[in-house]
Formats: C-alpha cells, structure tokens, sequence
C-alpha cells in the first residue's frame, strides 16, 4: 500500500513540472512576439489642422436685473386720516383708478363755509351796485357830492375783490379735495402697500407702490470698454432667469457714468411685454472683437505644460513615418469645447485632436481622417 502510494505522488509531480516548462516556454514566445520598443508600434489617431486667423470673437458676460420702466410710490400731498385703500399686493389698475383716499369731511366744511361767504358777498356786491348807479346819477344832476361817489366806488370796487377772493380759495380747496384722493398715473401693477385704513399720515407718506407691467427694461453694469462696444453695435444677446434667449430686446441707452464701488458703466435695454417679470436676473451675452493672430483648436487637444504653458501634439514626417513633436502654445480665450490659441504652430499644421493622453514625444502614429472643426 505505501509503495503505491509513493507511485502516485511521483507521477503528480512529473505532471507539475511539465506543467510549469510549457507555461516558461508559452511566455517566451508571447514576449518574443511583442516589440520591444514602443518606437515600432504606430497610433492610430485624428487630427485638425491649423487655420490661423487675426483674431476672434470674445463673448463676456455681464448679470443685472429686469426693472419697470415705472416705478412710483405713491403718496397723499396733504396729511390725513386715510378712509380707504382700493387696492392690495398684486391688484392690476388702470390709469386714473382710484387708489387710496382720505377724509375729506372737514374739507367739505370749509368749502360750504366759503359758499356761504361767497353768497354774501354776492348780495352785498349787489347793493353796493345798485347803489352806486343811483349815486352817479344823482351826482351828475348835482344833488351828491363827490365824496358820495366816492365812498360808493370804493366800497364796490372792495366788495368785487373780496368775491374774487372766495372764488380763489374754493378753488384752492377744490384742489386739496382732488388730492385727498390718489390716482394711478399709468396702467401697472401694485407691487407694495404700506399702510391700513384709518392711519393718520402726514404729507408725502408712501401709500402704495404701483409698477408699469407693460414696459419692462433690463439694467446691466459693464465695465466701459464693453459698454462702449455695446453702444457702438457690437452684438449683444440677452438671456432671462431660467437661460433663455430674449427676442426683441432692444438697446435703450449708455448711462456716461462710472459707478464708485463697481467700475461699471449702467447699461439699459428694452424688454419685450411679458418676457421678464421684476427683480429677474438678466444676463447679457457681449460678443467683442480681440485682435489676435492664432488659430481656433479643440479643448481635448491641450495638455498642460510647465511655466502655465499648454502645448499640443503637431504630427511632423520622419524617416519611419509621422511621428508627435510637441508645441507650446498660450490659450488667449476659451468657449466651450475650443479655445483659440497662439503659440509656435503655423498654418497647415497637423494636430492631434484627441487621445493625447497615450503618446510621448517620437510616438509614431497613423493618421486617421481630420476630426471636423470644432464649434463653439
């Protein structure tokens, strides 16, 4: 039985050992099979070429806010109890519409008071009439003296006056009634109120705030040289709130003046109805000339290299075939998936799009068809 056993172990190891041999001398032919220079082998990448241009189109982008062309907080010219407000947050008037009002009870007493007076010195001016008619008459057959006539002018002439007089301040107080109550000056939107009913105010107190929804206007701070493009025609894209394009909007106006803290030049535009609503943000979209010689590449064709460089992988021709030559090259401006580039590449050149990740210097690599131009 032990001698048996010992057959076993041995033909289990004659077997291991063959084992081990074929798999030494399966991996020497595999090494043998594979290059040992990675020279040899040749890369199969995409290239674009290079079209150098004198410059490009910068797009910068500046953040401001959508605002009513109006906006006016509104306020009694006289102090007063307010007795009613006709509207609340939210509530759409029309120009002329009743606002707000106050009491005008001791205003009505005044004004009958004045009446009163006025009907006074009406029947008083009558008399004082009539009484000078028959005093000139008199005087003139030679039964009054001057100083009668005199006396009888004066106290008409007095009493025309004093009529006049009460006509103004009912007038003037015909005034103050229309001011007790405020008007909507233009059609819009009430957007804050400030106070109650039955609220003594004084002069100039804000009752409520009313903004135009019919003509809105967006309000952008650009530093000058973009405001400048901007008034010179330069194109300009606004975008609201959620990113969308704005169609329509038109360039309103360059405020000349720079703002202290910001450095900034106001810019306005036009907004079409209904396209923003107040306090929204708007972005506006400048694109700006630069004068520069370079050439537009794709993104994926930079690496980074030493000293804030980038460089990019040119193919040049050798004596085994293309093969990757690096070039510095300076990213002047980026826009999206490009960037425009200067650097020492010249027009015509070939270089590698994308997959930079796997070459080095010398790498030789097979050129597969251009990759299309890259747009922003």
């Amino acid at each position: 039985m032990t001698v048996q056993r010992a057959k076993i172990f041995k033909a289990a190891g004659i077997l291991a050992a063959v084992g081990i041999f074929s798999s030494i001398l399966a991996a020497r032919i595999t090494a043998q099979s594979i290059p040992e220079s990675g020279q040899s082998r040749s890369l199969p990448v995409r290239t674009t070429e290079v079209v150098l241009e004198h410059g490009y189109h910068a797009k910068r982008t500046f953040t401001g806010r959508a605002v009513p062309g109006r906006i006016s907080q509104m306020a009694f010219e006289l102090g007063g109890s307010v007795s009613a407000i006709a509207v609340d947050l939210g509530s759409r008037v029309k120009k002329g519409d009743t606002l707000a009002a106050l009491d005008t009870a001791r205003l009505a007493a005044q004004r009958a008071q004045l009446l009163a007076e006025q009907d006074e010195v009406k029947a008083r001016l009558d008399l004082a009439e009539r009484t000078l008619k028959r005093t000139q008459e008199t005087y003139a057959q030679g039964h009054a003296s001057a100083q009668n006539l005199d006396e009888a002018e004066a106290n008409a002439i007095s009493l025309r006056a004093n009529q006049k007089r009460l006509e103004a301040a009912i007038a003037a107080l015909d005034v103050d009634l229309t001011k007790s109550r405020i008007t909507a000056p233009f059609d819009g939107v009430i957007t804050a109120r400030f106070l109650d009913e039955g609220t003594v105010v004084a002069a100039g107190t804000s009752i409520v705030e009313i903004s135009e929804n019919k003509r809105m206007e967006a309000h952008v701070g650009m530093p000058p040289k973009y405001a400048q493009a901007a008034r010179d025609g330069a194109p300009i894209e606004l975008r609201d709130g959620r990113r969308n394009t704005i169609s329509g909007a038109t360039l309103r106006s360059v405020v000349p003046s720079i703002e202290g803290q910001t450095r900034t030049m106001m810019v306005t535009f036009d907004l079409p109805t209904g396209t923003a609503a107040r306090g929204e943000l708007i972005t506006a979209v400048v694109s700006d000339w630069e004068e520069a010689k370079g050439a537009w590449l794709p993104l994926r064709a930079l690496s980074s290299d030493v000293r804030g460089l980038w460089r990019v992988n040119k193919i040049v021709d050798g004596p085994e075939g293309p093969h990757v030559q690096f070039e510095n090259v300076q990213i002047l401006y980026t826009d999206n998936n490009r960037v425009f580039v200067t650097g020492t590449i010249s027009a015509g050149d070939q270089v590698i799009a994308d997959g930079i990740e796997r070459l080095a210097p010398g790498q030789r690599v097979t050129i597969l068809p251009s990759s299309p131009e890259p747009r922003g």
